[in-house]
């Protein structure tokens, strides 16, 4: 069998540089070549068989599972005398063999295989020694000469062997190749030297001051630099100053020993960077670093790429993080994998309070299940839906909310997307709508009242009236003809307040002064006052503005607001009205006497503020006070506070209430300073 040495100095004879040598017996003592660099991964055309000669069972059974699970055919011989049948027969297309055997040793079976002529045809098979002796132990240079191809020491990793094995295969490979290619170009000197200056990739050699001592053609067409230029001049030189010194720590390294794989960029004559994958390893010379050879690929394409999903991935990002919606995503055990930031102004949570937890751990397990059922059908791809949901302030938001599933590349689900948002205001406004619906009803329901039953009633009024003239007022008739006049006069009152509030005018908005207006109604009630004993008091604000409103109908709001706290003091007590200005934003109650903003913008008004100290309202009756036709009062029609709402709607105002059983109860009214 033709060793190693035999084929280095057979590439002597035959006229190739040193060159060539160098690279050739660097691939050889390296285990990996420049085809390894360029196809990193294996493949393989069809499946090997690799033969494994051991005496240890269990070192048989372990390199089974290991070669078999590689890809590989796996054979296996317990002894030397097997080993060599087996090799015969099978033909196998590597052999791992055991150095320390009884009967005949691994190094014995290697020198037989390839001296004897019964395995002459077999004498390229690639053998890979193993051994958990150390290399002091053994004279490996004598094997290597013979033509091994890998000393490799136990104990060691399955990957290390699989890695071993499919660079051995690479060198057979190349070593085939550069058989064929030595047939070839055997008349040429440069046979070698054609491939590497042809090749795709820059590949130079440095000496140990990282000098320059041989560089392909590709330099220039990276470059445009002449590598005439840059012969035993610096490498360092040609590498982009802010990657200097990571390039210059990856070269003591190698001259170490150690091969290093890193990134960087290289200066070019057009200024423009250059990106390269850089494979640096050490040239050996009898045990000593003497340089550095170099394979570097242009990256440039692909750090391009790379830039462009980086900035895509950021723009993505950009626009799920500024969408108004809010947007969970979570992983199939329900945990949240990303919380945008429409999600963290509607439920209260910060991002990174909530990434990586449970969804419920930060909602109730009645709201989490709501929200994302444990089991949806598969027809079922696509849940819109609304909700209420607690947020992290314990307020409750309502949401319309979208569930689905996460796809990958593969159609296979790997999560669940929520994309909810907050529709408390559309909530309220289908209530105002479906309201102003009611009261356009009601409109409709005062006029067919006022045409069948006010008629009748001016009816009955006229003759009781004529009746009433025929009594003596001594006669007991006289005083039921006076109570049917009164309780007819009480059936018109109920109908004109009733059209009041259904069919009301829309008000003729002006500049007023509200002590002008405070004052016309005190004078109205100024009586009712003393008759029942209550104390009256008013502090308005110096240089308070003009608020634009209706004239009247803001003196029948405070009217009917006067008479509310008399009827709530039958025994007197005191009444207090407090004027100031107050900048806030308008609220409104939608149909679950929830109140929402009109708008987030803030305005100024004029707050009105009417305290009494009468008996106060029940706490569950609060949120029903401004309701048509709620009442706690024996003869009352429910309508006064009502049609005091709906005025200051009109007015784009607002009127709150506050009130606690036996102390008493604050109405404060906003009303507008400006169209």
């Amino acid at each position: 069998m033709t060793t190693r040495d035999d084929r280095y100095s057979s590439k002597k004879e035959n006229g190739i540089s040193d060159l060539e040598n160098f690279l050739y017996d660097h691939i050889y003592k390296s285990g990996q070549s420049s085809m390894s660099l360029v196809n990193s991964r294996r493949q393989r055309a069809s499946k090997k068989t690799i033969l494994l000669i051991d005496d240890d069972a269990d070192m048989r059974e372990i390199g089974r599972k290991i070669i078999i699970s590689a890809g590989y055919e796996f054979i296996s011989a317990s002894d030397g005398v097997e080993g060599l049948d087996f090799i015969l027969k099978y033909k196998p297309d590597l052999i791992l063999l055991d150095f320390m055997m009884p009967g005949m040793n691994g190094a014995e079976i290697f020198q037989r295989l390839v001296t004897s002529q019964r395995f002459k045809h077999l004498a390229d098979t690639p053998v890979i020694m193993l051994t958990a002796k150390s290399e002091y132990e053994i004279d490996r240079s004598a094997l290597f000469e013979m033509g091994l191809s890998a000393f490799l020491i136990k104990p060691f990793g399955h990957r290390e062997l699989i890695n071993v094995i499919d660079n051995v295969f690479i060198l057979n490979q190349v070593r085939q190749k550069n058989k064929e290619l030595e047939q070839k170009i055997r008349r040429t000197e440069y046979k070698y030297q054609d491939l590497i200056e042809n090749a795709n990739d820059l590949i130079f050699t440095l000496n140990l001051k990282g000098d320059f001592m041989f560089i392909n053609r590709r330099l220039s067409t990276l470059t445009g630099f002449t590598r005439e230029d840059w012969m035993a001049r610096g490498f360092f030189d040609l590498v982009a100053p802010e990657d200097r010194v990571e390039a210059r720590n990856n070269f003591n390294k190698t001259l170490k020993g150690k091969a290093r794989i890193f990134e960087m960029r290289m200066i070019c004559q057009n200024g423009v960077p250059l990106y390269l994958s850089m494979n640096i390893n050490p040239i050996f010379e009898k045990g000593e670093v003497v340089g550095v050879v170099g394979i570097a690929r242009d990256i440039t394409r692909r750090k391009k790429l790379e830039q462009e999903i980086i900035e895509l991935k950021n723009f993505n990002e950009s626009i799920i993080q500024s969408i108004g919606a809010g947007l969970i995503t979570l992983d199939l055990e329900r945990k949240i994998t990303s919380f945008n930031s429409g999600a963290e102004e509607v439920l209260g949570w910060k991002a990174e309070e909530v990434v990586g937890r449970y969804l419920d751990e930060i909602l109730p397990e009645e709201e989490s299940r709501k929200l994302l059922p444990d089991i949806i059908s598969p027809d079922q791809s696509l849940l819109n839906r609304e909700m209420e949901i607690s947020a992290k302030d314990k307020r409750t938001v309502f949401i319309g909310f979208t569930i689905t599933p996460r796809i990958d590349n593969h159609n296979l689900k790997v999560g669940t997307i929520i994309s909810f948002r907050d529709i408390s205001q559309i909530k309220q406004m289908q209530a105002e709508v479906f309201r102003m619906d009611r009261l356009a009803s009601l409109g409709v329901l005062a006029s067919g009242i006022a045409h069948e039953v006010r008629n009748p009633l001016a009816g009955i009024k006229t003759i009781a009236q004529t009746l009433e003239e025929e009594f003596e007022e001594s006669d007991v008739r006289h005083e039921y003809l006076s109570r049917i006049i009164r309780q007819v006069n009480r059936l018109d009152e109920l109908l004109r307040t009733l059209f009041s509030y259904a069919r009301p005018r829309e008000p003729i908005r002006k500049k007023h002064q509200l002590e002008e207006i405070i004052e016309e109604v005190f004078i109205l009630m100024e009586d009712r006052f003393k008759k029942r004993n209550i104390e009256f008091k008013k502090q308005l604000a110096p240089n308070l503005p003009s608020i634009y409103v209706d004239f009247h109908q803001i003196q029948q709001v405070f009217i009917n607001l006067f008479l509310n706290g008399l009827e709530a003091m039958p025994d007197g007590g005191k009444m207090e009205l407090h004027a100031d200005i107050t900048q806030t934003v308008i609220h409104t109650l939608d149909r679950r006497k929830k109140r929402f903003p009109v708008n987030n913008k803030e305005s100024k008004y004029v707050a009105v503020k009417i305290s009494d100290t009468g008996m106060g309202i029940k706490p569950e009756d609060l949120n029903s006070v401004f309701d048509p036709f709620f009442t706690t009062k024996p003869q009352g029609a429910g309508l006064g506070l009502s049609i005091v709402y709906r005025i200051i709607e009109e007015h784009e105002g607002d009127i709150r209430v506050e009130s606690n059983i036996g102390q008493g109860t604050t109405f404060t009214v906003l009303l507008p300073m400006e169209e």
